[in-house]
């Protein structure tokens, strides 16, 4: 997933995909409550068509206008008719939200040339351009770090690591990893 997106609860990467559609659910439900005036999410039933709980097209607009500001994900003006219930707008929003395997590179890689466009236009003072490059290189890092740890990398890669570094290979990583050198 891709996640600049907005704030949706149990959004992060680890949680369980189950506790993510619950999250999700209360979301959609949350929202669906708000636009209709009911009490609660609560009050609404996740398997009841929108249609029948008393959706026209303007409360879908309005309603895809709020989970769009909340998740981030550019919705599509006929949401709640493409996917007519709350379970079956979560099912949408989570495959949105968290792509995985091969289905998660294009919207990374145009995340990514919508990045490049934005550094190459800007012309931050030193200073900020600093901070970009640092930011740029620890979020590089961290990307990497992670790959790793997905290809199943265990402690017995690092304590090889470990025995085959020199002495200045041990004092650069420290150095790097608490910003000393």
């Amino acid at each position: 997933m891709t996640t600049s997106r907005g704030a949706v609860p149990g959004s992060h990467q680890a949680s369980a995909p189950a506790a993510r559609d619950e999250a999700l659910l209360e979301l959609v439900c949350s929202y669906v409550a708000g636009v209709l005036g009911f009490a609660g999410p609560e009050a609404v039933d996740p398997v009841r068509s929108f249609n029948e709980v008393g959706f026209d097209s303007l409360t879908a607009v309005e309603l895809r206008n709020r989970l769009g500001g909340a998740t981030g994900v550019r919705l599509p003006a006929t949401l709640v008719f493409d996917y007519p219930t709350p379970n079956a707008l979560v099912e949408y929003l989570r495959d949105e939200l968290w792509q995985d395997g091969a289905a998660a590179v294009p919207p990374l890689l145009a995340e990514l040339d919508r990045l490049e466009k934005t550094l190459v236009t800007s012309s931050p003072d030193d200073a900020g351009r600093d901070r970009i490059t640092e930011r740029l290189q620890a979020l590089l890092t961290a990307w990497s770090e992670a790959g790793a740890l997905a290809a199943g990398s265990d402690g017995a890669d690092v304590a090889e690591a470990l025995e085959s570094a020199t002495d200045d290979d041990l004092f650069d990583f420290i150095g790097k990893e608490f910003g000393i050198s």
